[in-house]
């Protein structure tokens, strides 16, 4: 194992584990560590999930499209990171977003015999991967049942918080004003208001095919 002891024990999967767990653990498996260029591809969409990949160190920018490709969430995600998790199991084993290394990454990929040899002998990197998963999926089920809003300046801020990984930092919607109209069922002028409204709040900033929020927590 390349990377340190106990710079791992600070990483989601592995919080609880003590050293000896964790050296124990060594013995019997094999968990690698590469470093990532900025624009090294660390996961596509579409790409079958074999691994989990979990970014130590650095910045890495996600990119997500809908379904039609008529817009596109990008958004900047800082380490530690896991990616995608739930992908390594279940109906889809494949990644619906692709995520770029924007600075120099030190990357963590434990592949999928390997992450089933952990689950089986440390309970508490099971228990790591199953909370990490079971609050991915209950926050995404509780999207479904928010209240929609008749403020057109609510409902883009909505549209565009329950389509983001992380509920935080900086994002990009790269779209037209017509398909995000049609997305929000409202006319254009009505959106091209509301964003103008909420860039005079300094919320966003409006370009021409790119919705920038600086920091989405703040909508």
């Amino acid at each position: 194992m390349g990377y340190d002891l106990q710079s791992l024990l600070q990483l989601p999967l592995f919080l609880g584990m003590g050293r000896s767990e964790l050296a124990d653990i060594e013995q019997d498996v094999q968990i690698g560590d590469t470093h990532a260029r900025r624009g090294t591809i660390l996961a596509s969409e579409n790409e079958a999930c074999t691994a989990l990949v979990l970014v130590a160190r650095g910045t890495v920018m996600s990119s997500t499209r809908s379904d039609d490709h008529s817009y596109q969430i990008d958004e900047t995600l800082q380490a530690p990171l896991l990616i995608q998790p739930e992908h390594i199991f279940g109906i889809k084993q494949r990644y619906t977003s692709t995520f770029c290394a924007q600075t120099y990454c030190e990357v963590i990929r434990i592949e999928k015999p390997t992450v089933l040899k952990l689950m089986e002998l440390s309970m508490t990197f099971r228990l790591n991967l199953m909370n990490i998963i079971a609050t991915q999926s209950q926050r995404s089920s509780r999207r479904l049942w928010h209240q929609m809003s008749e403020d057109i300046e609510k409902r883009i801020i909505r549209f565009i918080k329950d389509r983001c990984i992380y509920p935080a930092g900086q994002k990009q919607l790269r779209t037209k004003m017509t398909v995000l109209a049609r997305e929000l069922g409202c006319s254009r002028l009505e959106v091209s208001e509301a964003l103008h409204r909420l860039e005079e709040k300094q919320l966003l900033i409006v370009r021409r095919t790119i919705i920038e929020i600086p920091m989405l927590q703040l909508l």
